[in-house]
């Protein structure tokens, strides 16, 4: 079977043992800084992925306040064109309104004008006309100013205006 020769075994230990110091002087400690080293790196890289996530979140954030922000803005906008709007359909109806009013009150003074122009131009008709039946009548003539101020005289005795 399998022959253990002591002598070999004590070399086999002294060689792994000065092996084991070898490495432990010359190669953990190179092994162990590359481990750190790699442990550092792999920290780091998760601080910053965490640091990205935060600043994420945070620009997240912000871009929903600065969203919300310019909703709130348009809304007040919109709001204000809407009084804006409101105000000058307003303003303009009020406008035409009063237009309108000083059309009709110019329109009545103009009638009223009109009707006042008419009544003299009729009482003048009228003089004229009684004037001539009274000398077709009489068959006599007065002067002109004598039948005249007779005619002003009667027609003044008539009412001026009829109110409708």
């Amino acid at each position: 079977m399998l022959d253990l020769d002591p002598g070999m075994m004590i070399w086999a230990w002294i060689t792994f043992v000065i092996l084991l110091i070898l490495l432990y002087r010359f190669a953990w400690k190179p092994i162990l800084a590359v481990v750190d080293k790699r442990e550092q790196t792999i920290q780091d890289s998760l601080d910053k992925a965490k640091h990205a996530q935060e600043e994420a979140e945070s620009l997240l954030k912000r871009h929903q306040e600065m969203m919300q922000k310019a909703e709130e803005e348009a809304s007040k906008f919109l709001y204000e064109n809407r009084e804006l709007a409101e105000k000058s359909k307003h303003d303009i109806l009020e406008q035409a309104r009063q237009s309108a009013q000083s059309i009709l009150e110019k329109a009545k003074q103009e009638i009223e004008r009109e009707k006042e122009a008419a009544v003299l131009a009729l009482r003048s008709e009228v003089a004229d006309l009684a004037i001539s039946a009274t000398r077709k009548i009489i068959g006599e003539s007065l002067d002109e100013a004598r039948q005249r101020s007779l005619i002003e005289e009667y027609v003044g005795k008539i009412p001026k205006t009829t109110k409708h």
